[in-house]
């Protein structure tokens, strides 16, 4: 069943929502109104589809005709999800209403929420308490309608398989050996821990000039230019592509990168908790960057949703062309990292590219953190060859580090870049 509504007909006029649209066959906590199967949840009085409002201040106004209550208490909650297919809701706004007052009132309940591009909205009303309150009907309207521009373009998947590059990716891809002596470098990546030395490459200063960022030798612009260079060599970007992109805080400059590219952007951030879960079109706004991309094309191939990273949605399944992240490790132990980074190859169309940056530490015996040695590096690269995927030749090999190269929290640690190629078909 399709959950979303899109409706552009008779702009003037108020978008009106079903409020039963969500589960018509669920019979409502109100006696008489839904359908007639038992819900699941006692305390369901209804939910409408998720519609796509005007992108401003909207309000949206729910109507009980010939309400009737002693006593009971009506929890009303806007619910926000990206447009991105399968994502989750997100509770944006909650209000608490006594049932009687309500009556007496007139029934009319109005709650205000921002609506943002690419989210969608959907209005839901529950009972968790007692009550005897009664209603002979329930009408949901949003005072103002999206118009066509605002509706966006509605996510789509590609069929045809990503082509590898030109220049012989393959020969980096690992054959009798998990490492090679090779000096690592950006010019023709591999899996490799990162150094001030390649930050003195054409290929870096080519990619911060890019990203309009100074060339500055740091761990954050190595990390954005691995990325890059990593996509370019194993993974030639094309304008019809499809990405998932695992984010932290903080501005990611790779998403208007991408979108200003044509490329189809999903950018997820970890929220393991449903209470953490951001407003999911404010955040996808947050990542926008005017000098990187126009407005209306970034809005047109960039989506957000946030989620437990570590257990992709079966929507993700064999669907992205490439799939990055940086400092992804962070929010999970060495071992989740490396199921992360394995399972979550899932994601990725046979063919695809998986290409993560995370935190490194050469100490061997480190415990207690949540960066990678050269034990979890290997333990992970064997994991993915034994599930008959493709990984590129792991390089070690590094020159001397300058404290501003590092993490800022402490010397030890730097970054590494590990490809990994789906196999299958």
């Amino acid at each position: 069943m399709n959950d979303t509504l899109d409706v552009t007909a008779h702009l003037a006029e108020p978008l009106h929502l079903d409020p039963f649209g969500s589960h018509p066959g669920r019979a409502s906590r109100l006696p008489g109104l839904g359908g007639h199967e038992p819900s699941a949840d006692p305390s369901y009085v209804f939910q409408t589809l998720h519609c796509r409002p005007a992108i401003t201040r909207v309000r949206a106004t729910i109507c009980f005709s010939e309400l009737s209550a002693t006593h009971g208490t009506l929890v009303v909650q806007v619910l926000a999800r990206s447009a991105f297919p399968g994502a989750d809701s997100v509770a944006l706004e909650t209000k608490v209403f006594d049932i009687a007052e309500l009556a007496r009132t007139g029934g009319i309940v109005e709650v205000g929420f921002d609506s943002f591009r690419n989210a969608l909205y959907a209005i839901a009303g529950s009972i968790n308490d007692e009550t005897d309150a009664t209603a002979s009907h329930i009408s949901i309207s949003v005072d103002q309608r999206a118009t066509s521009e605002q509706h966006g373009k509605d996510w789509g998947w590609r069929s045809t398989p990503l082509t590898a590059s030109a220049s012989g990716p393959d020969e980096a891809m690992i054959q009798r050996l998990l490492k090679d002596l090779i000096p690592p470098t950006l010019e023709e990546p591999s899996s490799q821990v990162g150094s001030p030395n390649q930050c003195r490459q054409p290929a870096f200063a080519s990619a911060m000039e890019a990203l309009h960022r100074p060339a500055k030798p740091s761990f954050e612009n190595w990390s954005l230019a691995y990325l890059l260079r990593a996509i370019d060599r194993f993974a030639p970007r094309k304008t019809d592509c499809n990405m998932l992109g695992y984010i932290g805080d903080g501005p990611m400059p790779l998403i208007s990168y991408f979108a200003a590219r044509q490329c189809e952007v999903l950018a997820m951030r970890s929220s393991p908790s449903d209470a953490e879960k951001p407003d999911p079109g404010a955040e996808l706004l947050n990542l926008f960057i005017p000098e990187l991309c126009e407005e209306d094309e970034f809005f047109a191939h960039a989506h957000f949703t946030a989620g437990d990273i570590r257990y992709p949605p079966p929507s993700f399944r064999d669907q992205f062309d490439i799939i990055w992240s940086i400092g992804a490790n962070r929010v999970m132990t060495p071992h989740d990292f490396a199921n992360f980074v394995v399972n979550g190859l899932s994601s990725a169309k046979p063919g695809g590219v998986a290409i993560h940056v995370f935190d490194y530490v050469e100490d061997v015996n480190a415990t207690d953190t949540n960066c990678l040695t050269r034990n979890n590096i290997e333990r992970m690269t064997t994991m993915a060859l034994s599930h008959f995927n493709e990984v590129a030749r792991l390089r070690f090999q590094r020159e001397a580090t300058p404290p501003s190269f590092v993490t800022p929290d402490t010397a030890q640690v730097l970054p590494f870049g590990i490809v990994i190629r789906r196999g299958g078909g």
